[in-house]
């Protein structure tokens, strides 16, 4: 078991090291506002998606919105129990030859930004299933993802455990509300 962790956490920084050193320099200012904006955008989606429910008065309008707050709430409250609960330091503590570009709290997994962005990505393009909608906000939390590695907080398995967590959380949200939605129907 101890090889199998020393063998994962070598390719763990080995491709943080790539991807890390092989960025495009020019670009960190770029890819630090994007990361930064990981929340407003997500509010910002959830307030689009209001204006429209104000707007249209549509009660599947007005789940889809709940639907995709509860998302957002948990994606937060998932992210926090965890990185409180599994305690990894950040790859610039750990390897001075990885450079912090961007604000990190304490520890490094998973990646919070990626879970939110993958928790919305997956909502919207759940809930609102047309290219127009679902790949922008896909790129945009695979740009969310590449950012927290190319700034040099977070390792891939990080990332790659926010994608998995947000999409989970997304999925079994929207599969909790849609059983209670059944359930009610029929009762009516």
């Amino acid at each position: 078991m101890n090889w199998f962790c020393t063998r994962f956490s070598e390719y763990d920084i080995s491709i943080l090291r790539f991807v890390h050193h092989n960025r495009n320099v020019a670009l960190d200012g770029f890819l630090y506002n994007v990361s930064f904006a990981t929340t407003f955008v997500s509010i910002t989606l959830l307030g689009i998606i209001l204006l429209q429910l104000i707007k249209r008065k549509s009660p599947e309008l007005r789940i889809n919105f709940f639907k995709i707050l509860t998302v957002l709430v948990l994606s937060g409250v998932m992210s926090l129990i965890l990185k409180y609960s599994i305690i990894r330091d950040r790859p610039f503590v750990s390897y001075p030859d990885i450079e912090k570009l961007s604000e990190a709290g304490n520890s490094s997994f998973p990646s919070g930004h990626t879970i939110e962005a993958f928790a919305m990505a997956f909502a919207i393009s759940t809930l609102f299933p047309y290219l127009k909608f679902v790949i922008p906000v896909f790129l945009w939390a695979l740009l969310i993802a590449y950012s927290r590695m190319a700034l040099g907080v977070h390792y891939p398995f990080d990332v790659l455990a926010g994608m998995v967590i947000g999409v989970l959380i997304s999925y079994c949200t929207i599969t909790v509300f849609n059983k209670v939605e059944r359930k009610i129907n029929k009762v009516n």
